[in-house]
């Protein structure tokens, strides 16, 4: 009997033990899952100047932001260390297929954080677009209101849609508001050839401050190209983006220098200026007014945007964006009601 009562009390010991050190394990390592959907109706009316115009009304996706629905993960290591990744897909919500043609089209990356900073590996986002929307109240999204219509950064030199592929990517802690940023992709388009030099290569950089009312971000992408294609120039894109928060209003501005694009609208020319100003103004409790107005210089590309944003819950807003856009001798005047969803 009391060989028994030995026994069943080793047993309940250890099993207290596996279960604690179960919960220990669980409380270092954490997985969430997320997302969002974004899908509006919308008019559109393009005009061209050589003649002809046509318009349509449809369902539109992502107009606000693009939806999607995502994996990160944080593994704590000790001694302040710890692993960190992100898996982030991009879909349409009308249809459900990809966004960007990859089940991890968003965001692909692991990567190892602590006190020295963040050092992350896989497909990531220029600093040009994580960072520098801060130009914008409509940031990167929004359509024909995003900042991106005229800074050039995503129209294909630098990734397609900002994104670069075997990139490499560091940021430091942040001090005292200050963080800086370097980053370096070894094969930007996947391209397979053995060769280092046959593969675009693509160099990112930021330098950021947020503290208080004010943040600002000052960012540079350089492409360098394929050797196996001729004629391709080394692009660059440099960025400037500001914000101050007056509480009643928002005011925000930047300026972009775009050198020798080779793919998107400003494709052939030599030096691209460009400059975008706008402002948000929370109205109502609930809702949020947003304008802007940006324009580049040499490639003739010029547009406005008026949106509103108004929450139902933390998680759910509707918003009603109109806004037009200039290319040259095409005039692209688009108007969308939608719903964003968080979750």
């Amino acid at each position: 009997m009391i060989a028994a009562r030995t026994t069943r009390s080793t047993l309940v010991a250890v099993l207290a033990a596996l279960s604690t050190g179960g919960a220990a394990q669980a409380s270092t390592t954490s997985v969430t899952l997320y997302g969002l959907i974004d899908l509006g109706l919308s008019y559109e009316r393009e005009r061209q100047d050589a003649g002809g115009a046509s318009s349509r009304i449809g369902m539109r996706n992502g107009t606000q932001s693009g939806s999607r629905w995502g994996l990160r993960g944080v593994e704590d290591l000790g001694d302040g260390y710890r692993v960190v990744f992100r898996l982030e897909n991009g879909f349409q919500a009308s249809n459900g297929t990809q966004g960007q043609g990859r089940l991890f089209g968003r965001w692909a990356y692991l990567g190892l954080a602590g006190g020295f900073g963040e050092l992350r590996a896989g497909r990531q986002l220029v600093l040009s677009d994580s960072w520098g929307g801060i130009a914008s109240p409509f940031g990167t999204s929004w359509a024909g209101a995003a900042a991106s219509v005229t800074s050039g950064f995503n129209d294909g030199d630098f990734g397609i849609g900002g994104r670069i592929n075997n990139a490499v990517t560091y940021r430091t802690p942040v001090w005292s508001g200050w963080q800086a940023a370097l980053g370096y992709s070894f094969s930007s388009h996947d391209e397979g050839r053995f060769a280092t030099a046959d593969h675009d290569r693509v160099w990112t950089a930021g330098l950021r401050y947020r503290n208080g009312p004010f943040s600002t971000a000052l960012t540079y992408e350089r492409l360098n190209p394929n050797a196996v294609v001729r004629g391709v120039k080394r692009a660059s894109n440099v960025q400037l983006g500001g914000a101050y928060d007056f509480d009643w209003m928002r005011l925000h501005a930047g300026y972009g220098n775009l050198r020798n694009p080779n793919t998107g609208p400003s494709a052939g020319y030599r030096r691209i200026n460009s400059f975008v100003g706008g402002a948000s103004f929370p109205v109502s409790g609930r809702g949020t007014v947003l304008a802007a107005y940006q324009r580049a210089t040499a490639s003739h590309i010029k547009g406005w945007g008026l949106g509103y944003q108004h929450d139902l819950s933390k998680r759910t807003n509707l918003y009603a964006l109109l806004d037009r856009v200039d290319r040259r001798q095409s005039h692209m005047l688009q108007t969308v009601v939608g719903l964003r969803h968080h979750f």
